[in-house]
């Protein structure tokens, strides 16, 4: 039987991520609180969106922090993986229901993956929404953030992660921009850069990278803030002067988001610390409750 479901028809799940396994020192793995703060869960119900706060993921308290190759801070990253995908199976269970993760890293999309595939086997497709691609190979000289290296393991066999790996061709990486950290085209991932996004336009992006997904597969959007300009969004733990603006942005997103097959939607690499204001996030919590607004 299909899962698909229409935005008016799906219950949304809101879930705080409290880690952020790109960060050496602890300190900045409370950001959902922000997101909270602005309301997020009254903004979406004003749209007309069915939306439930889970609360935070518990985690354990004793992961560790340090800066050893291969991976920064390992093995958290992989205990925080299974944690997430433990949580938000039993709402991926059940149809027209959709987990919406808040205050993540880059590195998340392995336990959602792992999650969603746990439910809906190897019929997945990514939607990565990224300024950078992700794929770097872990080094057993060189230490990277596990957010460095979440696409790299989700299209390869590896101890790293439960596995199996999807194939790169179920991977489409949308607006990246940075030239250091390409995604791995090579493999077989489907890419649109920030160039081709502005030369065709958001909305007609969106619509190509959703008419190459079959029918059948769910898929997970993955928004990274950092895919936005600094000067729109300061408040990216990577912020760069490349980017889409905003408007940009919410054509992407209100035309993926439509999709009757979106199954899990992420939203990563927001910093509180860089928004005490939190001006930032509330435009954040305009770009989803806009996306998925199903009422004028």
């Amino acid at each position: 039987m299909s899962r698909n479901v229409s935005r008016a028809e799906r219950i949304y799940h809101v879930f705080g991520v409290p880690l952020r396994t790109g960060s050496l020192y602890p300190g900045n793995e409370n950001d959902a609180q922000a997101y909270r703060a602005v309301q997020i869960i009254s903004r979406l119900q004003a749209s007309g969106c069915q939306v439930k706060d889970e609360g935070d993921i518990a985690l354990p308290s004793y992961l560790p922090h340090h800066d050893v190759p291969p991976i920064k801070n390992w093995p958290g990253p992989r205990i925080a993986w299974d944690c997430v995908s433990q949580s938000i199976t039993p709402f991926l269970q059940q149809r027209g229901h959709v987990p919406l993760l808040i205050g993540c890293d880059c590195s998340i999309v392995v336990g959602t993956t792992q999650a969603l595939m746990g439910v809906a086997g190897r019929d997945v497709h990514i939607l990565y929404v990224d300024g950078h691609g992700d794929s770097f190979p872990p080094q057993p000289d060189k230490c990277f953030s596990a957010a460095t290296v979440g696409l790299w393991l989700i299209t390869h066999a590896s101890a790293f992660w439960a596995g199996p790996p999807i194939d790169p061709s179920q991977v489409t990486v949308l607006g990246w921009h940075d030239h250091n950290a390409p995604p791995a085209e090579e493999e077989g991932v489907r890419s649109f850069p920030l160039t081709l996004v502005r030369q065709k336009g958001p909305r007609e992006i969106a619509r190509q990278a959703l008419q190459a997904i079959p029918d059948s597969a769910s898929i997970l959007l993955h928004f990274d803030i950092d895919v936005l300009n600094k000067g729109e969004m300061p408040a990216a733990y990577f912020p760069s002067p490349e980017g889409l603006n905003m408007a940009e942005a919410q054509e992407l997103l209100s035309t993926i988001l439509a999709d009757s097959r979106i199954a899990v939607i992420e939203v990563s690499e927001y910093a509180a610390l860089r928004d005490f204001e939190q001006t930032y996030v509330s435009s954040i919590v305009d770009l989803l409750a806009t996306g998925l607004r199903t009422k004028e």
